[in-house]
């Protein structure tokens, strides 16, 4: 079919050619379906060619304040995006939504659904926030100027929804596809293909909603055995709780609380206090070196030299008590906080995480939004 409409397309063009000469409206409307033609059977080359032909003969014909000219620079948007040029399809969809605000007003459903389409490629690229900026503003305007049952109404709901699913909030997403299914339902009725559609995709998210949550119960689960674990391992070794006790008696002063932890340390490395005189020195070192030797290993050496295995270190026991991880999940915390520290990633390196949504000294604030919105660092998610 596509072939056929391609060939009776080409010679419609051909005729108005000769017709009407090449610089012509109805010509400009032939390349577009040429266009269309050629971009739904996969060929974006030769879709962006015909396109660009029928804007540069509206540019000339009609000017650059005629919708059709706005038209133009918005299919040719959709067709590099096609291409995953997604900046280049960005720059013509901010041309093709000024000449709609000069040509139609900035109140117009024709700006609105530009704006679904800016925020679909913003989504692609992974900036959310704008893209729900972009869908939030094109609701409200559909809401004012066609009604909140109208079917674009129901288009941006149903945008909105695949943008929340895309975050992971998927119960954001359920809600917004509910009001989507009760729209079309009465102005499509229910056997229509488009509510079937959207009722499978409420099927669809309430289906992830239960995951995620069977997911989180099964996290605090093993949060709780984790906890449970570190209790049993108190109750193993009774000395560690009695440690416990000593650090928090010794927490008043600093002094003291030094001595506690150095004394505390000494007794999981196994190593003893400063000894009196008349100790031998020299081999009070080489047992000490002896010990922290082992430790290193993973044994301790008791004073009459019989090895014991390691217990667990004092500071990961607290860290498994307050945050209810395994001794195995806090150890590998700790070694990625110590591998972070020394490698600096260069994404942290000039002092914190940048937020994209947040325009750089480059970057330019989206075309389209209101002056409000343009002040506003984050957009608030309307529940």
């Amino acid at each position: 079919m596509l072939s056929e409409a391609y060939t009776l397309f080409s010679e419609a063009f051909t005729i108005l050619q000769q017709v009407t000469g090449p610089m012509h409206r109805e010509v400009a409307n032939c390349c577009r379906y040429l266009a269309m033609v050629l971009y739904h059977a996969g060929d974006m080359a030769g879709a962006i060619m015909q396109q660009h032909k029928e804007l540069i003969i509206n540019e000339r014909c009609l000017g650059l304040d005629h919708p059709d000219t706005a038209h133009s620079y918005g299919n040719m948007a959709l067709f590099y995006h096609g291409l995953n040029q997604t900046e280049l399809a960005l720059r013509h969809m901010s041309r093709a939504l000024l000449l709609l605000s000069l040509s139609s007003g900035p109140d117009h459903p024709d700006v609105a659904a530009t704006f679904i389409n800016v925020a679909m490629m913003y989504q692609d690229i992974g900036k959310m926030n704008t893209a729900l900026r972009y869908l939030q503003e094109a609701l409200k305007k559909n809401e004012r100027l066609l009604g909140e049952e109208h079917i674009q109404t129901a288009v941006c709901y149903h945008a909105l929804a695949i943008a929340f699913n895309c975050m992971g909030a998927f119960k954001l997403s359920h809600q917004h596809e509910k009001k989507t299914y009760d729209i079309l339902v009465k102005q499509l009725g229910e056997e229509d293909s488009r509510t079937r559609d959207s009722q499978n995709w409420m099927k669809t998210f309430k289906m992830r909603e239960l995951q995620m949550n069977a997911q989180k119960q099964k996290g605090q689960a093993l949060n709780s055995a984790s906890a449970q674990k570190a209790i049993d391992i108190l109750k193993a070794h009774p000395d560690l709780i009695h440690a416990f006790q000593a650090a928090a008696v010794g927490g008043g002063s600093g002094s003291s609380s030094a001595a506690t932890s150095k004394s505390l340390n000494a007794a999981i490395m196994g190593e003893a206090l400063p000894r009196a005189r008349g100790v031998d020195e020299r081999a009070a070192r080489a047992a000490a070196e002896v010990r922290k030797k082992a430790a290193a290993r993973g044994l301790l050496i008791r004073p009459h030299g019989v090895p014991v295995q390691a217990l667990p270190p004092l500071t990961q026991l607290l860290n498994i008590i307050n945050s209810g991880v395994t001794p195995e999940a806090a150890i590998s915390e700790e070694n990625g906080v110590k591998k972070e520290v020394n490698d600096h990633p260069p994404s942290e390196a000039g002092g914190g995480s940048i937020d994209e949504s947040k325009p750089g000294p480059q970057d330019q604030t989206p075309v389209g939004l209101g002056t409000g919105l343009k002040q506003k660092a984050k957009a608030k998610v309307p529940l």
